[in-house]
């Protein structure tokens, strides 16, 4: 059995996109993408301050993460949530930053 992968990915809001915008495209990629894919168990956008978010991903396995990622690659609507992100070198080393941790347990 293997143990559901929580991802923590941080976002920032590009130069003149608003938290509308970045709602917006979220969906999209919510309806168009992410709930099509198997592995994936649930998906939260946080509010961290100051045209800063996150997005928190569950998946069943490390493997589903891995394949998931790899998709997101040639989808029109992950770039479209792209889009609304700060990617310039200065922030995309903040985007590397994203963080995978193991479930030990899960409560409901």
């Amino acid at each position: 059995m293997t143990n559901p992968i929580t991802v923590i990915a941080p976002i920032k809001l590009a130069a003149g996109k608003t938290e509308a915008d970045l709602l917006a495209a979220s969906d999209k990629f919510q309806k168009e993408f992410a709930n099509s894919q198997p592995g994936l168990i649930r998906r939260e956008l946080v509010r961290k301050g100051d045209g800063e978010y996150l997005d928190i991903i569950q998946f069943q396995s490390m493997a589903d993460a891995d394949a998931i990622i790899e998709k997101e690659k040639e989808s029109a609507a992950c770039h479209a949530f792209f889009s609304v992100m700060d990617m310039s070198e200065e922030t995309a080393d903040a985007s590397k930053n994203v963080d995978f941790y193991p479930s030990l347990a899960t409560y409901s």
